[in-house]
């Protein structure tokens, strides 16, 4: 195909460069200038990952990268983003049941977290064209503030980057009862926010059905009115304080995306849908650099009794 194109499930915005498509996101084996590597697939500008949480990063494996040993490669920071002397960290594209890739079943690339190694370990990486996504699982010690993520492939000539960095921020944030949110954003790949500290739930109870009763003996009569149904259901309102301003344009699209969902279970990892209250948001203000978020969503409808 003299031309190939990627079909992916984004929205794009007035503004966007290459007329609109996804070429910002396609990696070739050389590009002119590093700007024009291959962009990660995040509605964030610097996403948070959380140890022990489910995370991965949407990018494109273009058929341009057939035939080569890529693989990730983690360069952990500290607080002033300065690599730290543990060193960089590589891992290499396994299937989902944790085998290696043979070029066999065509599955979808996840990532699986190989020993730290001298040298990157580069493994053959199965032809699967498109969107993929890749999983990182690495507990980071608290010297780790941030990391850098890239994708890489060595021949005879040295070692070529097929992608822009990416910084990810480590959230630190002790873990005591937080709200884990993952959703479908713009670019058609999963986002994730951990939600820390104090969230309000309610219950909402509504829509009950009441009928009037023929009074036969007053004396013995224990009711004029009986409820033969009703409503209910959970909500969460979760919140988070003095947010920068390029978190909270990258939450924007946890209010408009087609799909929320919160992690009930880390092992095994299991998720359940929720539904975002419509509602006018107040964001930020321009002449400050942080600003509260908070949004509300409903929880499962409960299945109640009727009579």
């Amino acid at each position: 195909m003299d031309n190939p194109f990627y079909v992916v499930y984004a929205a794009k915005q007035l503004g966007d460069v290459y007329g609109g498509n996804l070429a910002a996101y396609v990696p070739f084996k050389r590009v002119l200038s590093a700007s024009m590597r291959a962009r990660w697939v995040t509605d964030f500008t610097e996403p948070a990952y959380s140890n022990s949480y489910p995370f991965d990063i949407g990018f494109i494996y273009s058929e341009d990268l057939a035939g080569l040993a890529i693989y990730a490669e983690i360069t952990p920071l500290d607080i002033n983003r300065n690599p730290l002397p543990s060193g960089v960290r590589t891992i290499n594209l396994l299937n989902e049941d944790s085998s290696f890739l043979l070029n066999q079943d065509g599955s979808r690339l996840v990532i699986y977290r190989q020993p730290e190694p001298s040298q990157p370990i580069t493994l053959p990486v199965a032809e699967y064209i498109g969107l993929n996504r890749l999983l990182i699982n690495i507990p980071f010690t608290n010297q780790v503030y941030y990391f850098n993520l890239v994708l890489k492939y060595n021949n005879a000539e040295g070692v070529h980057t097929i992608t822009q960095t990416q910084t990810i921020r480590i959230d630190n944030a002790v873990d005591d009862q937080s709200v884990y949110l993952r959703w479908i954003g713009l670019t058609g790949c999963w986002n994730y926010y951990r939600f820390i500290y104090n969230q309000e739930v309610t219950l909402d109870v509504q829509n009950a059905v009441i009928v009037k009763n023929y009074v036969q003996d007053w004396a013995v009569q224990d009711s004029i009115e009986e409820v033969i149904s009703k409503s209910a259901g959970q909500k969460m309102k979760v919140m988070a304080e003095d947010l920068s301003v390029a978190d909270i344009k990258g939450l924007q699209s946890l209010k408009y995306s087609p799909k929320l969902q919160m992690l009930v279970s880390k092992s095994p990892v299991q998720w359940q849908t929720v539904v975002l209250n419509t509602a006018t948001f107040a964001e930020y203000e321009t002449r400050n650099g942080q600003a509260p978020f908070s949004v509300t969503f409903n929880l499962p409808s409960l299945n109640i009794q009727t009579q």
